[in-house]
């Protein structure tokens, strides 16, 4: 389970890792050091350009294929073309049928992911990727935080998104995908973040991108991470500094 993380990476950094087209209505995410389910974060996904829009590069070619959607979704039918985009959404993935926004689904995991009825959907055609510095997990039996990390970046975390409609307004919402942990990390957990690698982006991101083989493919070791003990007071979602992920 991934519940708390840190996404500190600036709109450049993260144009810069996953070379953004555009960020819808000129969103430029700030640092968060103890991210939380329902608050607004930061995601990459690939859609139809929209009013809005704020160009990040010089040009913007978007690829021959126009990628299906879901047609009640807002300003994503009949567009030409997609382009990569940088946009907020709320932590937590909410059904459609869903009346409210009490129960999200903040983790998804990858092993179901083409069973369930409420992730099937987004696997096939709304995948998206979510920054991140590192992320929290509290190590048993006396529930010490730690902060997990990449010495050599930034975390990508494979994602779902979706669209709730509430009333008159639509809420985009997202997911982070899990996967089991391997020998070292489950001694702290036993679910970690999927997290891609650069030459993974593409693949993950393309909505065009069916392939039934699409999760086999990341079927392999995750990336090498460190970890270090850090102070209880990450444990309160109003402690947001970057005191929250320093070593104690």
């Amino acid at each position: 389970m991934c519940g708390r993380y840190a996404t500190t990476m600036s709109r450049t950094d993260i144009q810069l890792e996953f070379r953004l087209d555009v960020a819808a209505d000129s969103y430029s995410p700030t640092p968060n050091w103890n991210v939380a389910p329902t608050q607004d974060i930061p995601i990459v996904l690939e859609r139809p350009p929209q009013p809005g829009d704020e160009p990040l590069r010089d040009a913007v070619t978007p690829p021959a294929s126009t990628p299906p959607e879901a047609p009640d979704s807002p300003g994503e039918e009949g567009a030409p073309g997609v382009v990569r985009a940088l946009t907020p959404a709320f932590w937590g993935l909410i059904a459609p049928w869903a009346k409210d926004t009490t129960r999200p689904m903040i983790n998804a995991r990858m092993e179901t992911l083409a069973e369930k009825r409420m992730f099937a959907p987004a696997l096939k055609k709304r995948r998206c990727i979510i920054p991140a510095s590192g992320y929290f997990e509290w190590r048993k039996p006396d529930k010490t935080p730690l902060y997990l990390y990449r010495e050599s970046g930034p975390l990508a975390f494979a994602g779902l998104y979706g669209w709730w409609k509430d009333g008159q307004e639509w809420l985009l919402t997202a997911a982070i995908v899990t996967r089991a942990a391997e020998v070292e990390l489950a001694q702290i957990h036993d679910r970690v973040p999927l997290i891609l690698e650069p030459s993974e982006y593409d693949m993950w991101l393309d909505p065009a991108n069916d392939d039934p083989a699409l999760l086999t493919a990341l079927e392999r070791p995750g990336p090498q991470l460190s970890f270090h003990e850090v102070g209880r007071a990450v444990g309160n979602v109003r402690n947001n500094s970057p005191q929250n992920i320093a070593r104690t």
